[in-house]
């Protein structure tokens, strides 16, 4: 159970493979008793699909055979090896989240099997907690907001995060550096690397407080803004928006729900 009294399985499994990394937290009698991540681009000489192995062999020390497994997933090709370990470990009660599972919100779209999942399961995260209207903003590789209304996902925005606008400057220009945009940055820069930092971060920032406070206005001043996601606490102080709440755990809490509704 949440907090709020929300229904979420308590034996499970939670696996999100994402663009830069796969995540893992394994819950047993509803505590959490293992958590593991893997960077793709973290292992160095070593595969990331070993360090995953690894991190496989130990929720398997944990957790009995019959655990279920939900694996969220944006990253298809990733998904298989991700999926494949866990297969061989035999943990085989594994179900692959998609856009026409149970969730417990209406999709309200018009091509609702192009959503990403993880945006899915973010706003059944914020149902878990009794909520019907929110705004969920999700700061990672992409930046992701969405409306939920009354009950139904309406649809959402898509923003390139910190790196990839840091990325796609170095990459489209002669002389831009590439720099580390998701830390510390000055109202304006004083050099062209921290010119950079200051112009990708208040770019962010203000149009997110602007798209958040529109969206706000559809919904009423009571409806909550959630921030998640590996940027969210850093991106919801820049946007200084008084009313934000960030959940780091909002993605897990929605595969929780909706893996109780699968039963």
């Amino acid at each position: 159970m949440s907090a709020r009294g929300a229904r979420l399985a308590s034996d499970l499994l939670a696996v999100d493979v994402g663009n830069s990394k796969v995540q893992a937290v394994l819950y047993l009698a509803g505590d959490e008793r293992f958590r593991g991540r893997v960077e793709y681009d973290g292992a160095g000489r070593r595969p990331w699909s070993r360090a995953w192995a690894d991190a496989v062999r130990v929720v398997r020390e944990l957790a009995p055979a019959r655990t279920r497994v939900v694996v969220s997933s944006v990253a298809p090709r990733r998904a298989r090896v991700v999926e494949a370990a866990l297969r061989r470990a035999g943990l085989r009660r594994l179900h692959r989240v998609a856009w026409d599972d149970r969730w417990p919100f209406r999709l309200d779209v018009l091509r609702p099997e192009t959503l990403g999942v993880d945006r899915l399961a973010n706003v059944a995260g914020v149902m878990a907690d009794a909520e019907r209207s929110a705004v969920v903003v999700d700061a990672g590789t992409a930046v992701t907001v969405d409306l939920l209304e009354r009950g139904h996902l309406r649809g959402g925005l898509i923003l390139p995060g910190f790196h990839l606008m840091a990325r796609a400057l170095h990459a489209h220009t002669a002389q831009l550096p590439l720099v580390d945009a998701s830390g510390y940055a000055p109202p304006f820069g004083d050099d062209t690397a921290s010119a950079l930092r200051a112009g990708i971060q208040s770019t962010l920032a203000h149009g997110l407080r602007g798209i958040v406070t529109a969206l706000r206005r559809r919904l009423g001043p009571r409806a909550p803004v959630v921030f998640t996601g590996g940027h969210g606490e850093r991106l919801g102080n820049l946007a200084r928006l008084a009313e934000a709440r960030v959940e780091p755990d909002l993605l897990f809490r929605g595969l929780r729900l909706l893996a109780h509704r699968l039963r």
